[in-house]
């Protein structure tokens, strides 16, 4: 993942929007033939435990988070909280990388604030509170972006 991010980068989402819906016919999809420019940062491996993650946050460095996904990511509650049922399970076919942006306490729970890249009618404008409860379970992954700003992948490669 690191090695994809600083190399090959990611576009601006208006450059490669996400699908309404998946294709019937998946062999018969291709990416966007020119999706602009592509960004990319270096970054280091991070812990999978909330502590550290927490404590990177507040060093002011932004932290991916690769999870697996269950039914309560794809409807947070009203306030952006996303928290499990009991008998709720991680998918592993389902595996979505976000961004952890701050942390705090929701209901009691130590809860990691999160931007997803689906746009401003996920969760509360783009974000969500993923509790404890939530993400221990489903987090398989960790990356520290080790850069200040984003750099174009295409110019740091000439």
């Amino acid at each position: 993942m690191l090695d994809t991010l600083r190399l090959d980068g990611q576009p601006a989402e208006s450059d490669w929007p996400y699908l309404d819906a998946v294709p019937f016919d998946l062999s018969q999809w291709v990416p966007p033939i020119d999706v602009g420019q592509c960004f990319g940062r270096h970054g280091t491996n991070g812990s999978n435990l909330i502590p550290p993650i927490q404590a990177t946050l507040d060093s002011g460095k932004p932290v991916l988070l690769l999870t697996m996904l269950s039914h309560s990511f794809y409807t947070p509650g009203i306030e952006g909280v996303i928290d499990p049922a009991n008998d709720e399970k991680p998918d592993p076919a389902l595996r979505h990388a976000i961004v952890a942006v701050g942390h705090g306490t929701v209901g009691g729970q130590t809860a990691i604030l999160v931007r997803n890249s689906w746009g401003a009618s996920w969760g509360a404008y783009g974000h969500a509170w993923l509790t404890e409860k939530f993400l221990t379970p489903r987090l398989f992954g960790t990356a520290i972006l080790t850069e200040d700003i984003d750099v174009s992948s295409r110019a740091a490669a000439a």
